[in-house]
């Protein structure tokens, strides 16, 4: 008794390496670990690229405390806040770690559909000149809106190095209530 072996076609070829290939994708991609890969989940964490946060129509980008100069206890909470909404709102009051921050006067008018930069490529400031924390720990901060409400979250202290260098207390020092 003799045997045939069927002989692979070019197609049948493309066919059978398509199948392994789909086959063997999800067992060969490191990306995908499951729900709970950390690729998945670096998105809802605190860490040195800012927290992002929503109380209403406001949006927080991108929060981060950049710790003051060796020595000091201040630091300067740098964030971009955006309104999404289509009524102005404010910003009332921030704290930093407990303590009441430093907002720069007329920094707190959020216009409808646009966003205000604080301590990095703008003109405001949020700061704190009573800072007495760990280096790169995570620090409370809460956040007043007049319309938007109220929103308390974490943020990453960073030294003022690398990306954060000359990110410093604007004014340096604790001004005159």
């Amino acid at each position: 008794m003799t045997t045939t072996r069927r002989k692979l076609t070019p197609r049948r070829s493309a066919l059978l390496l398509g199948g392994l290939a789909l086959a063997a994708s999800p067992l060969l991609s490191g990306c995908y670990s499951g729900f709970d890969a950390t690729t998945n989940a670096q998105s809802t964490m605190n860490s040195g690229n800012g927290t992002q946060e929503i109380v209403g129509d406001v949006r927080i980008e991108n929060a981060t405390l950049v710790t003051g100069p060796t020595g000091s206890k201040s630091g300067t909470l740098i964030t971009t806040l955006v309104n999404t909404g289509r009524v102005a709102d404010r910003l009332l009051g921030v704290t930093i770690n407990g303590v009441p921050a430093y907002v720069t006067p007329g920094a707190g008018e959020l216009l409808p559909a646009t966003a205000v930069n604080f301590g990095y490529d703008g003109d405001f400031w949020l700061n704190t000149y009573e800072l007495d924390i760990a280096s790169s720990s995570y620090v409370p901060v809460t956040m007043q809106f007049e319309n938007a409400g109220v929103r308390s979250f974490s943020v990453l202290s960073v030294p003022p190095t690398g990306y954060y260098e000359g990110i410093a207390p604007n004014p340096a020092s604790k001004p005159l209530q």
